[in-house]
């Protein structure tokens, strides 16, 4: 029905937009998304004189009209991410609450670790943040659902909210089940640390896929003092329907494997999915590692998540990237410091990611 007697009224809050109109019209409920940012100082808003009002996390949710929070710790890597923020505010998307994400993550990583061997470990990480905030908890099997079977000794540890299945023998085991709407990739969220040298095998419908270690190499080792994380397995696509996904304890002791859990981009459902925008590393100012006379190191990384987002957007996911080389420069009018980005910065960032949303 089209009404014409008087214009539209538009009434907005956090929660809804309703369009109201005609009398007789039934009054049209659109839901609003909930936007969470995660990163580092960056992201935090370090060196702003109100970091709640001017970092670009607060800047896009008043662009955007939603509610927000900014997750972000100043100093975190890649793998801080899982440990500091995503997990101990128990962060796990659902179909229903439409949520957006922001992630811009890497320049630590760069400036401590440097390009080469620690750039898998980066990915690694990268990967794993990215693609739990991309799967909504109905496509999850984790580990404390009464689906989930185990064999030997071992137990649920609920440190940090992980709530993963951790084996404690050589030889027990953790399966999930999950149920595959269409052809796709299983992934699985085991977690990783400097501390645990266990191994184990990976296995689907009864079939091992490969070996794997809880520990990286090169180590974790962040700078804020985090040496376990949550890491990330991606299983070649399946056909469609029930599949068992096992992993098994190789290695002797204790020590186990530490499963988080198994999901699919491959959902049972067809519903608007969670949005995780990646930002790409932005440009440091004069002795930066950064610059645009010196961007090497930065570009590697990029390259690295530029991948990670052509990967899970292939699979199906709701994964984009924001380029913020394409909005601010590192120049001495947008920059408080080498790393850290002013007022009018913070604004351009916050157009990086609008550019995306």
């Amino acid at each position: 029905m089209i009404c014409t007697s008087k214009p539209a009224i538009y009434l907005s809050s956090l929660a809804s937009i309703i369009l109201v109109g005609c009398a007789n019209s039934v009054p049209h409920i659109t839901p609003v998304p909930h936007y969470h940012a995660y990163g580092d100082s960056i992201t935090y808003g370090y060196a702003l004189s109100d970091p709640t009002t001017q970092a670009y996390p607060a800047l896009v949710a008043s662009y955007e009209h939603v509610p927000f929070k900014n997750y972000a710790l100043p100093g975190d890597q890649a793998c801080d991410l899982p440990t500091r923020q995503i997990f101990p505010n128990q962060d796990s998307p659902t179909l229903a609450t439409h949520t957006k994400y922001s992630v811009l993550i890497g320049t630590n990583d760069v400036n401590i670790k440097g390009t080469g061997a620690y750039e898998a470990v980066f990915i690694l990480c990268h990967q794993a943040a990215l693609s739990w905030l991309a799967v909504p908890a109905e496509y999850k099997v984790l580990a404390k659902d009464s689906s989930v079977t185990t064999t030997g000794p071992g137990a649920i540890d609920t440190t940090n909210n992980w709530d993963s299945w951790t084996t404690a023998g050589e030889g027990s085991s953790v399966s999930f089940p999950i149920t595959i709407t269409t052809s796709g990739p299983i992934y699985a969220w085991v977690r990783i640390g400097d501390n645990n040298p266990a191994t184990y095998t990976y296995s689907l419908d009864g079939v091992v896929l490969g070996t794997a270690s809880t520990q990286t190499d090169p180590s974790i080792s962040t700078q804020n003092g985090i040496n376990n994380s949550l890491g990330f397995l991606r299983l070649p696509p399946v056909s469609a329907g029930n599949h068992v996904v096992t992993f098994t304890q190789t290695s002797a002791g204790v020590n186990g494997v530490s499963v988080v859990g198994i999901g699919t981009p491959a959902g049972p459902t067809t519903n608007t999915l969670p949005t995780v925008l990646a930002g790409t590393v932005p440009y440091q100012y004069e002795n930066g590692r950064c610059t645009v006379a010196n961007d090497q190191p930065c570009q590697e990384y990029i390259q690295d998540i530029e991948a990670d987002v052509n990967l899970f957007a292939a699979d199906g996911l709701n994964v984009k990237l924001f380029d913020t080389r394409q909005y601010i420069f590192g120049t001495s009018a947008e920059m408080s410091d080498s790393l850290h980005p002013n007022a009018l910065g913070q604004i351009e960032l916050s157009h990086s990611v609008e550019a995306s949303w």
